[in-house]
């Protein structure tokens, strides 16, 4: 390990607190990070941690997305591999062969190598973090490296309501074809197990919104943003993810039980560099919601970043 990483790291301004720590609910480590002492979003990493991503909660702090493991490291839930906020491909293919950097089945890994910065403003929270995408073949003179990803998050609370920007700069340490099918690559974000009870009341909108649902599969040069609205806590959340022009993504994954993204493929010589960004909004809500009320303000939301 290299960088900050497993040093004791808090920083603190106005409202907002972030803390590098041991992880009081999951194996590992969490980037713990509040607002006004409540616990807003955490980022999971470390020993025990296939896969490095982003868990959120709401105003109470309860979480709202889905960590795959319980305390002791057990699988929960379905679909285990669906972690909060997430990226990856199930085929990542190289001198090295085909790695699904998705579901890391066969000792692929995703590790974060160093903290590069980790701020709070009056505003939020920045992290600035150095993440290794690890093949599982590792005999060779990189020891199995795919990617160098450095990965930017910010976490603030405009408006009373959570927004998270995540911003991937992918870095190809070899030739890489970028490969698989949208349900099993690209961003994506996954509800709580919990939802997965309910998944018969999940209602989901999307732009353009003349496209048809193709049992999970929304086809479109032009796709601006997703909604997701679920019960859970008592309570109704809505998440809205926005796809900004420059990810070049072509196709929208959703599903009932509350995993959707975007995907697209990519071919990278070595030394490339990919640019992928998103943003999350995370309302909550007393009722499902208005489907026009819901669209207008994804609609402004979108123009925001385009």
């Amino acid at each position: 390990m290299s960088g900050l990483v497993g040093l004791l790291m808090v920083a603190t301004a106005g409202a907002w607190t972030v803390e590098d720590r041991d992880n009081d609910q999951l194996p590992g480590r969490v980037i713990d990070i509040r607002h006004e002492g409540t616990r807003v979003a955490g980022f999971v990493y470390g020993e025990g941690q296939a896969k490095t991503y982003l868990n959120v909660y709401d105003s109470e702090g309860q979480r709202l997305s889905n960590p795959g493991l319980n305390p002791d490291g057990s699988s929960r839930g379905r679909f285990p591999h669906h972690r909060g906020l997430f990226i990856g491909w199930n085929q990542i293919q190289s001198d090295l062969g085909s790695d699904d950097l998705w579901h890391l089945r066969d000792n692929e890994r995703m590790v974060l190598d160093a903290i590069t910065n980790m701020a709070a403003t009056e505003d939020g929270v920045t992290l600035e973090l150095l993440i290794h995408w690890i093949s599982s073949n590792r005999d060779d003179d990189l020891d199995g490296l795919l990617i160098t990803e450095r990965r930017t998050l910010r976490v603030s609370r405009p408006e009373g309501r959570t927004q998270v920007d995540q911003e991937s700069l992918l870095g190809a340490e070899r030739d890489l074809r970028l490969r698989g099918d949208l349900q099993h690559a690209g961003i994506h974000f996954r509800a709580d197990a919990g939802v997965d009870d309910v998944r018969g009341e999940t209602r989901y909108l999307w732009c353009p919104d003349d496209l048809a649902p193709g049992g999970g599969r929304i086809i479109s040069d032009t796709l601006h943003w997703v909604n997701f609205r679920f019960p859970l806590h008592g309570n109704w959340y809505s998440v809205t993810q926005l796809n900004p022009p420059e990810n070049r993504s072509t196709e929208l994954s959703w599903r009932d039980y509350g995993r959707f993204g975007f995907f697209f493929t990519d071919d990278l010589d070595a030394g490339e560099i990919r640019a992928v960004r998103t943003r999350l909004l995370f309302d909550e809500m007393t009722t499902s919601g208005d489907d026009d009320d819901i669209r207008r303000r994804a609609g402004k939301d979108y123009e925001m970043i385009r």
